[in-house]
């Protein structure tokens, strides 16, 4: 069996990085950049995830909750995602606790792991998946650019399948986002969903999609 594993919000929890460092843009834009409406507007980090986990950007967030000009909104996302993956950042990541066991367990079936993963620091990653000690459990990792996440994680699993030879029943998609669902669905592929990522069991549930809340609960394929 080859499973095929997302990593931030699937095995990696990523939620401090993201939160915090919006919490340091806001503090530090000038109160000219903010629109007149967003002035004592309070920036609430638990709010700021759980409302993109519930399906909106971080502009939306912005502008919504904040009642931040759309300008300005794209000014503060354009400096999150230049910083968002500098070292001092990814420091703050963590494993969530049932990430090694699950991991284990992969390996114990023998079953083939590949990471595949949307970043833009690929160097920032690898060093980032060494101080977890994670790597080690990877028969490969690929990452493909945020830009167009989508698409490119296809290719990446239609390249494999053609290479590995294998039907497709024998490949299983894991993540948190709306990019493995479509992936898994298009290719035809056996998929679980995590709802503590991404996006939460509100935005699967009003999708009539099936999402889990741990790693414990997918059932590992013990053939070899």
């Amino acid at each position: 069996m080859i499973y095929v594993l997302d990593l931030d919000g699937t095995l990696i929890d990523s939620g401090e990085r993201h939160c915090r460092l919006m919490q340091e843009i806001l503090s530090g834009t000038a109160p000219e950049v903010m629109s007149e409406s967003a002035q004592g507007m309070c920036y609430d980090p638990v709010g700021f995830m759980r409302y993109k986990a519930d399906g909106h950007s971080g502009i939306q967030y912005l502008t919504d909750c904040l009642k931040l000009g759309e300008e300005a909104a794209g000014q503060i996302m354009a400096l999150w995602r230049q910083q968002i993956e500098e070292e001092r950042w990814l420091k703050m990541d963590a494993l969530y606790p049932d990430t090694l066991g699950f991991l284990t367990r992969l390996k114990q079936t023998h079953s083939k792991i590949i990471y595949l993963t949307a970043r833009q620091n690929k160097e920032g990653l690898l060093q980032e998946l060494k101080r977890l000690e994670i790597a080690g459990y990877a028969d490969d990792i690929q990452v493909v650019s945020p830009a167009d996440a989508g698409k490119a994680k296809k290719q990446v699993v239609e390249t494999l399948l053609a290479k590995t030879g294998e039907d497709e029943g024998m490949v299983c998609i894991i993540g948190d986002s709306e990019n493995e669902y479509h992936l898994a669905r298009e290719l035809s592929l056996p998929c679980f969903l995590l709802n503590r990522g991404a996006r939460s069991e509100r935005y699967w549930k009003e999708r009539g999609v099936k999402s889990i809340a741990s790693l414990d609960e997918i059932e590992i394929d013990h053939e070899t």
